[in-house]
């Protein structure tokens, strides 16, 4: 079996269009191959083949915003210290991109922050840039990010060579960006998340770790009975004194936020090993359109020439908005043509492409990742350490330039 073996591809594309997180059983029930069924058992094992050869990510996205964090976008110029980027520990990405414009290296890192700590996320940026650990630095915090899947059987080639072998049709996520774009956009926690403060780590650490219930119980138990009560209350407690008590009632509680999938989680992340495939190419681009339907609109046209498009839409009332492209490099200056008559903002738009070299040395692990720990279950509310960080900051510059 190979990774772009079509069966697999078909199954992943269906994953990506349920709006839901689904068990191997209840995919075996509702995916058809060619008009067939395939059992669960099935399913386990292919899971487990791209799991294992591939790189395999399947978990419901939440609603950043639904969690108390606020998405952003930070793009970095004149890096002195790519240690700066495992300081504050609320990153969700990271990538080395070359401008179009200036052809000049510059680092994209995503983050969730805080919504109460954005003043000093930005203060950090500053302090980073006065001790001259960067020269310039670029916020962007957007709406939550969506995605943008076409069918993947339909643009990556058995041999694994990507191409768009025909029309795409991608209006499932059309409509998904409509309807989320004309609901009201607030960070704050979640009234389901507030009634169950435990599953902030549940849902964290499906994204960042994978890790099972019973992994993230096994951490907090680590915290003491104190931070049990703080947790689940007096539910939790008493089952925490009962083996095996305290895992069912963290599942009974995911159980029921997956049954209120679209209040919580944005769509299901489907990913697997995409530097696998050949002959592709990363394309960013920050954008100003006219109006929400034409931001839309040109996130839709740019991924039915791609194979995975992220979409982040600003929360300022200028209307620009962010696209990231994973696709054919053969359909890069189709692409281009798309923002180059799209973009309404005075200025040229910013578009960029990958280094996958440079991404690659530069990257660590600490660079991502989403310190659960930091959510106060019983302030119901993140901290975020200023002044910790300030330090970390300061001791970098009296290390000075790390190649």
């Amino acid at each position: 079996m190979r990774l772009a073996e079509p069966r697999l591809l078909q199954l992943l594309a269906f994953l990506t269009r349920r709006q839901a997180w689904l068990s191997p059983a209840e995919i075996s029930r509702e995916f058809r191959l060619d008009g067939e069924r395939i059992s669960s058992r099935t399913v386990q094992r292919w899971f487990a083949f791209l799991e294992g050869h591939g790189g395999f990510i399947y978990y419901p996205f939440p609603r950043a915003n639904y969690i108390g964090l606020q998405d952003v976008l930070v793009r970095v110029r004149g890096l002195v210290n790519p240690d700066v980027f495992g300081i504050l520990p609320f990153g969700t990405f990271f990538k080395v991109e070359t401008g179009l414009g200036d052809f000049e290296p510059f680092i994209s890192q995503g983050y969730w922050v805080p919504g109460t700590a954005l003043d000093d996320f930005r203060d950090f940026w500053r302090t980073a840039r006065s001790l001259g650990l960067v020269a310039k630095v670029d916020l962007f915090p957007t709406r939550n990010t969506h995605y943008v899947y076409s069918p993947f059987h339909e643009v990556i080639r058995p041999d694994g060579t990507a191409g768009v072998l025909k029309s795409i049709d991608n209006r499932h996520f059309e409509m998904l960006l409509r309807a989320h774009l004309r609901e009201k956009f607030e960070v704050r926690l979640g009234e389901r998340i507030a009634d169950a403060p435990l599953m902030i780590p549940i849902v964290v650490e499906h994204i960042w770790a994978h890790y099972s219930s019973r992994q993230v119980w096994n951490e907090i138990r680590a915290k003491g009975e104190k931070r049990i009560h703080a947790y689940g209350h007096r539910d939790l407690a008493k089952a925490a004194r009962q083996p095996g008590a305290a895992i069912q009632f963290l599942q009974k509680q995911w159980r029921d936020l997956l049954r209120h999938y679209d209040e919580v989680f944005l769509q299901p992340r489907v990913y697997f090993d995409w530097t696998s495939l050949r002959k592709t190419m990363f394309v960013s681009a920050l954008l100003q359109a006219s109006s929400v339907d034409e931001m839309i609109d040109v996130a839709i046209r740019t991924s039915e020439h791609a194979i995975d498009t992220a979409f982040r839409p600003g929360v300022e009332p200028d209307l620009r908005y962010h696209i990231s492209a994973f696709m054919p490099a053969d359909e890069f200056l189709s692409v281009l043509t798309i923002f180059r008559e799209r973009h309404r903002g005075l200025g040229p738009p910013v578009i960029a492409v990958d280094d996958r070299e440079a991404t690659l040395k530069f990257f660590r692990p600490s660079y991502c990742k989403l310190d659960w720990r930091l959510f106060d279950p019983v302030e119901q509310a993140w901290r975020f350490e200023t002044e910790a960080y300030r330090q970390q900051l300061e001791a970098l510059a009296k290390v000075g330039p790390k190649a």
